[in-house]
């Protein structure tokens, strides 16, 4: 661990100025370039790494350093990228670069984003740890079925991802029809996405547990608890595609206080249902936790975007 640790924090600058590269790109709607990257960095770490580790015999090391390596071929290449496309623009100064309130407003952004990635951390730290008190068997069920809602998340990303954009491109042109359009749209498409991705579940499932463990009782409890895996499409898309929203007009600050009303009464609840029903009530109480963020995000839109136009006319 510490052999590979050392290696790999010497990329964090590269790590870094890629997030940097990906965040700029998703947010002039080129996506495609965006996922170009990620196919450059992830494929240039996989060949390193098993060319260091495997063929060159340099084992664990190795890897860390093919990661090292993709990761500073993908920030050079998306930072060629960037100069590129700004050609012919004028350089920022540095005064402009280091503008106070400017850095201000950003660092506030990022501090409220990451205390509800924090939140949001803690409720599934949380669901693992009432899973650990019902036993193994079941522990080791949940994280199968909670493999699924990841898999539900990462679909939900495109839309998140587009309605960012969308939401955010009308309020720079202070337009405010494209951005209810886009709002109404993205929450149809996700719910469309929602239903479909809740039945695929819902019946190839089982395949899939089969798949993923060959423990009899592992894939006895995870079938027992399916439906609720699948239920977690419908009850979390709202919070998924109002999280783009929110990130494309920068409310980060309603983003954080949503996750807190929606974390609180979770961890007060979690416990007593988790005691009475089960397995089954921590499920429920999940679900209810999704569905309560998405509902308190939806009900606060309105007055927000009100606001919002309001203050821009």
């Amino acid at each position: 661990m510490s052999t590979f640790l050392s290696i790999r924090l010497l990329s964090s600058p590269m790590a870094l100025a890629n997030f940097a590269v990906y965040g700029v790109l998703l947010g002039q709607g080129r996506a495609v370039l965006g996922l170009s990257l990620q196919f450059l960095l992830n494929g240039v770490n996989i060949a390193m790494s098993i060319w260091l580790g495997y063929g060159l015999k340099w084992g664990l090391a190795g890897v860390a350093w093919g990661t090292v390596i993709a990761e500073s071929v993908a920030a050079a290449a998306g930072i060629v990228i960037l100069i590129a496309s700004f050609r012919g623009y004028p350089s920022p100064t540095i005064r402009s670069v280091l503008n106070r309130p400017a850095m201000g407003r950003m660092f506030t952004i990022n501090r409220d984003i990451m205390i509800r990635s924090f939140m949001l951390l803690t409720a599934f730290a949380f669901f693992v740890r009432s899973g650990t008190q019902l036993g193994l068997v079941i522990l080791a069920a949940n994280a199968i079925l909670f493999r699924f809602f990841l898999v539900v998340s990462y679909f939900f990303d495109g839309l998140t991802t587009a309605a960012e954009h969308i939401c955010g491109r009308a309020v720079g042109a202070n337009y405010p029809p494209a951005f209810h359009r886009g709002v109404r749209l993205t929450i149809l498409w996700s719910m469309m996405l929602a239903i479909i991705m809740a039945v695929l579940i819902f019946y190839m499932g089982g395949h899939l547990i089969a798949v993923m463990t060959n423990a009899p009782d592992v894939r006895a409890e995870a079938m027992t608890y399916l439906p609720w895996a699948a239920l977690t499409a419908i009850s979390g898309f709202l919070a998924f595609q109002l999280d783009g929203v929110y990130i494309g007009v920068t409310w980060s600050r309603d983003m954080r206080n949503t996750m807190a009303l929606a974390l609180i009464p979770y961890l007060a609840v979690l416990f007593t249902l988790t005691l009475i029903l089960g397995n089954h009530g921590l499920w429920l109480t999940f679900n209810i936790f999704l569905l309560a963020r998405g509902l308190v995000m939806l009900a606060i839109l309105p007055n927000r975007t009100r606001s919002l136009f309001a203050e821009s006319n």
